[in-house]
């Protein structure tokens, strides 16, 4: 066949076979929606247009971030230089960038200043040292009877109210013993003992609404509680003896008692007396409770894994926690918290020659334990103690000789305001025959109460603050 022959039979021939297929009055689709081109089993798409499915689709317009001027850092916008913040995007500044001079660099309309340096009208200038508090002026007020027979105090409510113990004028005896007492506007109440107790009795803790708590009997002491005059015995924990350390606002009571085995920590409320566990989480270990704040965080020292004394938190929630210690092989304790829960108290840094521990106070918050240090004027006062502190996070206690005993060779009672270590016999005027041995308590003004020695004698006082 000729060649045109055969390419016209051809084409005749695929004529009648799409014929033979069939239509339709529907359109044909359009490759990738007319935007782009299908490669394999997806499109290509045109530029601003991306792929959904088999389609090509306007894409959705990129995110410029803070309008394309700057950087976001966290919720804000450190813009360049010439531009600041308006509703999250970088826009031209109306004031020219700060110089902020050779110690940083203007972001913006602020400097990022060098560290060290802080931004002041513009420019970087250098930090300025943190405020101490400065000690402010007191009054001393004695506490005891005006005969002079020897007090000593050991805790104070925000109104001023003192409780610890008083050589009494009631109970007889050579010397007369010690009583526990109640002390408020220059009014001193012997609170008396238990039934069946020896002549002795303490008080350790006082609230707002003067009950107070303490000890009765010196040989198997029994814990009470005091209020308008009527002491009650608040048993124990299956032991013998009790000692109640503290109480707050809402009339909860902690301290330590006997189970018969070991003295353990305890939470008194509503009548009943709970023991508090310890870090070891044995039942058959040392644990103290020293101090409650109004939350009802409670804190002491019990045993850790180790068996090595360590300071403790009990939660209001019922968790215990490790404070820690300012050496981790030795031992500490904690002797006060407040309400933001900031804990103080003391804990072992080295030793002596003779192989004596070595105490320095101690602040923890936040998960942080730190020393307080020692007095430098009194080289010889080697040991520290934070016995309480205030809302305001003033922290009292005294450096000593002897840790525990500050009746004997050298001591000072002290205060740290911002962890500066004052002398509060710095306060005192000349001449006025006391020493201020140890301050044990500061209430949410300012005023401090602690045992000093005045003219010879052990006497309780209170510094109130002007």
């Amino acid at each position: 066949m000729h060649l045109r022959t055969l390419h016209l039979a051809l084409l005749a021939a695929t004529a009648i076979l799409l014929g033979g297929c069939g239509s339709s009055d529907d359109p044909e689709p359009v490759e990738c929606g007319g935007y782009g081109y299908l490669h394999g089993d997806h499109c290509h798409c045109d530029e601003g247009y991306e792929a959904d499915g088999l389609t090509c689709v306007p894409a959705e317009e990129p995110v410029v971030e803070c309008g394309g001027h700057g950087h976001l850092h966290d919720d804000h916008c450190h813009c360049d230089a010439g531009y600041v913040e308006q509703d999250g995007t970088c826009v031209p500044g109306e004031e020219p960038a700060p110089d902020c001079g050779e110690h940083g660099h203007a972001h913006g309309d602020h400097c990022h200043c060098d560290e060290g340096y802080v931004e002041q009208d513009g420019t970087c200038v250098p930090e300025p040292p943190p405020v101490i508090p400065e000690l402010p002026a007191y009054t001393l007020v004695p506490i005891g009877y005006p005969s002079g027979t020897g007090s000593h105090a050991q805790a104070m409510n925000d109104a001023g109210q003192v409780v610890g113990n008083v050589r009494s004028a009631v109970v007889g005896g050579t010397p007369p013993p010690l009583i526990a007492y109640h002390w408020s506007g220059d009014t001193l109440t012997e609170l008396g003992t238990l039934p069946g107790s020896n002549a002795f009795s303490r008080a350790y803790g006082i609230n707002a609404s003067g009950v107070v708590v303490g000890e009765s009997d010196n040989d198997a002491p029994r814990a009470f509680r005091w209020e308008a005059g009527a002491l009650t015995d608040l048993g124990t924990l299956g032991g013998a003896t009790a000692v109640a350390t503290d109480i707050n606002d809402s009339g909860v009571i902690v301290g330590s008692a006997s189970t018969g085995t070991a003295s353990r920590a305890f939470r008194w409320e509503a009548g009943a007396m709970t023991d508090l566990g310890s870090l070891d989480g044995l039942s058959t270990t040392l644990a103290r409770a020293w101090s409650i704040n109004a939350h009802g965080d409670v804190v002491g020292y019990s045993k850790n894994a180790q068996g090595v004394t360590r300071a403790t938190l009990w939660t209001r929630e019922g968790t215990r926690v490790n404070l820690g210690a300012l050496d981790v092989t030795r031992a500490s304790q904690a002797h006060d918290v407040n309400d933001a829960g900031m804990v103080v108290g003391s804990a072992v840094v080295g030793a002596t020659s003779g192989g004596s521990p070595i105490y320095n106070a101690f602040v923890w918050s936040d998960g942080t334990i730190r020393s307080l240090g020692t007095l430098p004027s009194l080289p010889g006062a080697i040991h520290s103690e934070a016995k309480g502190l205030n809302a305001e996070g003033w922290v009292v206690g005294y450096v000593g000789q002897f840790y525990g005993n500050t009746t004997l060779g050298t001591a000072s009672a002290v205060a740290w305001l911002g962890e500066q270590i004052h002398d509060l016999n710095s306060v005192l005027p000349a001449g006025s025959g006391w020493t201020l041995l140890s301050a044990e308590d500061i209430n949410a003004r300012g005023d401090i109460t602690g045992l000093g020695r005045f003219n010879g004698t052990l006497t309780a006082y209170k510094l109130v603050r002007q």
